[in-house]
């Protein structure tokens, strides 16, 4: 009876463990009138996880970018406004051998004839889509968000490599160091 007793008492402590889990799920990804098994606990927390390091990654880019504009702003009367100044904050997640996503952050300087309405260089992105093309890198889909307070321009790509080489996958830090220098 006394092993009895020890297995109920690890299968309740083990039954509040899957429940304290359960509850730092999102509301949205748990149904409060479904009781939950165990398994299905750990393969929605397995599903969450990755989602939130994703999450973390594009915050720190976030903050990366905003730590240039104020370093920018702090700085305006040493740095010139011109073309070469402006320097992209690139983040690449690999989705996976490829595809991946590119998220590009970007200073407009707001001054400049060169420069279009929106203070940045007409041909650099524009420049990026052609480099991305001859690389042999398709681009899926691609969306803009211009925040104007910070003077900020933020483009979001999802690529996927055409991997004719025959080579497993891509290197990321190469192809960050690519779509930097073709920003520029």
């Amino acid at each position: 009876m006394e092993h009895n007793a020890k297995e109920r008492i690890r299968r309740m402590k083990l039954n509040a463990s899957y429940l304290a889990l359960r509850e730092l799920m999102p509301r949205s990804r748990r149904s409060s009138k479904k009781r939950w098994a165990a398994p299905a606990i750990v393969d929605r927390v397995l599903e969450y996880i990755p989602e939130l390091k994703s999450e973390i990654e594009a915050l720190r880019s976030k903050k990366e970018s905003a730590n240039i504009i104020i370093s920018a702003e702090k700085n305006k009367s040493k740095i010139p406004t011109s073309k070469c100044q402006l320097i992209p904050a690139v983040l690449l997640n690999r989705i996976n051998e490829e595809e991946a996503t590119v998220q590009i952050s970007i200073a407009r300087s707001g001054e400049g004839e060169e420069d279009d309405q929106n203070g940045y260089p007409p041909s650099s992105f524009t420049n990026l889509l052609q480099r991305l093309e001859d690389e042999g890198i398709c681009v899926k889909n691609a969306s803009t968000l211009y925040v104007c307070e910070s003077r900020l321009i933020c483009y979001n790509l999802h690529i996927q490599i055409n991997n004719t080489t025959g080579g497993a996958g891509f290197n990321i830090e190469e192809l960050s160091d690519k779509v930097i220098s073709w920003l520029r």
